[in-house]
């Protein structure tokens, strides 16, 4: 998967935009968010699947598509949904954290808070490493791990060895390829 020919793991409609802060309305906190949510009103929850049944679970893959196509806030709280139910020091729970506060490092890099892109690639790196160092070297919930972190730090890397910060690059771009 390249930037030019990105599928699809679910057919559900993206947000009208794409959320970043000072640029947009906030999502769920305004009323004109794409997805406002009224006073007392807490998001949903998505349900937990089990890691080997990742195919089967709509707000995941959502999540990745969102991550896929730059939609990084809405990634996030999608990913964060299915988070709150793991056990935050298991391998699903690191998991899941790693993928947001990648998520997380892509927006901050574009608003251009620089310090949160390291702090972020930092604590991504030790939560996927822990995955891609557990039984799951090869796969886990359909992303080859090891590989997500070395194009995700060669990714970094060449961006910060440019002399000014520099939009998102598509063909190099550190895509979820999710596998069966």
């Amino acid at each position: 998967m390249d930037g030019l020919s990105r599928s699809r793991y679910v057919l559900d409609a993206f947000p009208p935009y794409r959320f970043v802060p000072g640029l947009f309305p906030h999502p769920t906190a305004h009323a004109q968010g794409h997805s406002y949510r009224a006073p007392g009103m807490h998001p949903p929850r998505g349900v937990l699947p089990k890691p080997e049944d990742w195919a089967t679970c709509p707000v995941y893959l959502l999540g990745a598509d969102l991550y896929n196509y730059g939609y990084w806030w809405e990634a996030h709280e999608k990913w964060e949904s299915i988070w709150q139910e793991t056990q935050k020091d298991g391998v699903q729970g690191r998991f899941l954290q790693g993928l947001i506060q990648v998520a997380a490092c892509h927006l901050k890099w574009h608003m251009g808070h620089l310090d949160g892109v390291r702090r972020l690639l930092t604590t991504s790196a030790l939560h996927l490493n822990f995955v891609s160092v557990s039984e799951f070297e090869s796969s886990y919930m359909g992303l080859g791990v090891t590989d997500f972190c070395l194009r995700t730090a060669h990714y970094y890397q060449s961006l910060f060895r440019l002399e000014q910060r520099s939009l998102h690059d598509p063909s190099q771009y550190p895509y979820l390829i999710l596998k069966t």
